[in-house]
């Protein structure tokens, strides 16, 4: 990764981001062909944001008929409304200093957890929904002046006055998630544990934090509730992790919706990769995000199903053509962190869940965790004790025990000599598979995935939202009694790998 490594701070105005034309498709999200700028070196103000020992509050404010947009339009299966922002009134507070941001944008995010959450007209601690915060919203696309739904939310501007807007960011981040304890994890930050895990380790992962939350519409009762914040996937952070000559590549949100995320290569530009259309209930499994009229024949895609997809050439010929396509020291600790933590929904295991940043100037690809909220035996339907008995080599997709589907793994980490996993003849290249397994030596052995390093990062929070280290409850189990199940499954199943601790 060609990342920039500042020991100054820049001021928070120095960091504000040129934008981009309005799309429709898009529902605003300025991600279209967005001009390269300076490489963005963090703040001060933005670490301090992201620092888990920062006591921080969000307070949200709307009118009902925002609210009522939202929980109408965006929490049920027609994906026609699900891009398009209401306003909102947002106060944070860092450390107990104050600030309020008027109009900024807001909608429901997610895809299965698309709650609805008003219980007459007020917002309810019974069922909570995930939210998207686009600070630069101006509301005065088309679709506002056009759908009967959005025409009161429609804003006109003097030119400078939209130009402040467009430039608006919060710590130079265009957009934030915010998300609700779906999982009931008393820790409240296994997400977050396992993301800094992937940073920590060479890995580009987005930030998270926790912030006491309220929300509110206006001139009714508020509900608090400790929500999770979430650094946004997007032309921003690839900016801030890479230089200028490599941060215009193409991202592509990879998802399990109407087809896995497992580079078929029966997958074609327009059936399966292509750019999202909720107008059109267009979900392809690879999404472009940027660059979406230059890279409109996802040539660099192509290529990288192509290099990924060769199940006839040797270990070496393979090895030499996939480290053209895919930074692969960064690839191999990827999926050495994912295996400990063990998101039964992610690439390796469901084929979903997880951002391709395909670089500018030398096309390499680089794997981003994505939505890591079932991992570290937080579960659902059953599953907490789902990722503790198999071995890190395993040949089936955990989440339906299916043979893995994707060439990718074959060639680094799974072997199998049976014919009706349609792998049997496939090389695999023995340097990346040894690469795996001293990744999960070292992260195992050298303390960095630890009960004791789990502790003392959920301590790290204020005490008013702190969560439970030691904690379970409802579909989890405790982070130390999965640890102790993974590592016992890897001394069962993996004799060669040198485990020194229980």
């Amino acid at each position: 990764m060609k990342k920039i490594w500042s020991i100054f701070a820049l001021s928070f105005t120095s960091l504000l981001l040129v934008s981009c034309n309005f799309s429709l498709s898009d529902g605003g999200d300025n991600d279209d062909d967005e001009p390269i700028v300076p490489e963005l070196v963090s703040s001060e103000a933005y670490k301090q944001f992201w620092n888990p020992e920062t006591e921080l509050t969000f307070n949200i404010t709307m009118s009902s008929t925002a609210a009522e947009f939202m929980n109408t339009y965006q929490t049920g299966g027609d994906s026609s409304y699900f891009d398009y922002f209401v306003p909102c009134t947002l106060t944070y507070s860092i450390n107990g200093v104050e600030t309020t941001y008027d109009e900024v944008g807001i909608r429901v995010k997610g895809n299965l957890s698309r709650n609805v959450f008003l219980d007459n007209g007020q917002f309810s601690l019974n069922q909570l929904a995930h939210f998207k915060l686009k600070f630069n919203e101006t509301f005065d696309g088309d679709e506002y002046e056009n759908i009967p739904a959005l025409t009161s939310f429609y804003k006109t501007w003097n030119a400078t006055a939209r130009a402040e807007r467009k430039e608006r960011t919060l710590f130079d981040m265009e957009k934030v998630d915010l998300k609700w304890n779906r999982n009931d994890d008393e820790s409240k930050v296994k997400q977050s544990y396992m993301l800094k895990t992937f940073r920590d380790n060479g890995v580009i992962a987005g930030h998270t934090t926790l912030a006491n939350t309220t929300l509110s519409t206006a001139g009714s009762a508020s509900i608090n509730a400790t929500y999770e914040i979430l650094e946004v996937i997007d032309s921003v952070l690839m900016k801030r992790n890479f230089d200028v000559a490599h941060a215009d590549g193409d991202l592509y949100k990879c998802a399990y919706q109407n087809a896995p995320a497992n580079f078929s290569p029966d997958y074609t530009v327009g059936h399966q990769s292509g750019i999202e259309d909720n107008t059109a209930n267009y979900h392809p499994a690879y999404d472009l995000k940027t660059n979406k009229t230059k890279s409109s024949s996802h040539t660099n895609l192509l290529n990288l199903f192509q290099a990924i997809n060769d199940m006839t050439s040797n270990a070496a010929t393979f090895k030499t053509n996939i480290e053209k396509k895919i930074d692969m020291k960064s690839f191999m600790m990827y999926e050495a962190i994912a295996f400990i933590c063990g998101n039964f929904d992610d690439f390796r295991n469901n084929a979903n869940n997880y951002y391709l940043y395909i670089s500018s100037g030398d096309n390499l690809t680089y794997f981003i965790p994505y939505d890591f909220d079932r991992g570290l035996g937080a579960g659902c339907e059953g599953r907490q004790n789902y990722m503790t008995t198999f071995s890190a080599e395993s040949t089936k997709m955990q989440c339906s025990g299916n043979w893995q589907t994707c060439n990718l793994f074959w060639r680094t980490i799974c072997t199998s000599t049976s014919g009706s996993s349609g792998h049997a003849n496939v090389a695999r290249v023995e340097e990346y598979r040894a690469a795996y397994q001293s990744n999960i030596e070292n992260l195992l052995n050298e303390g960095k995935i630890s009960t004791a390093s789990f502790t003392n990062y959920v301590n790290s929070f204020p005490d008013s939202y702190q969560g439970n280290a030691a904690g379970a409850g409802y579909n989890n189990i405790s982070f130390s009694e999965y640890l102790s199940r993974k590592i016992t499954a890897i001394k069962e199943n993996n004799a060669s790998y040198n485990i020194t601790v229980s």
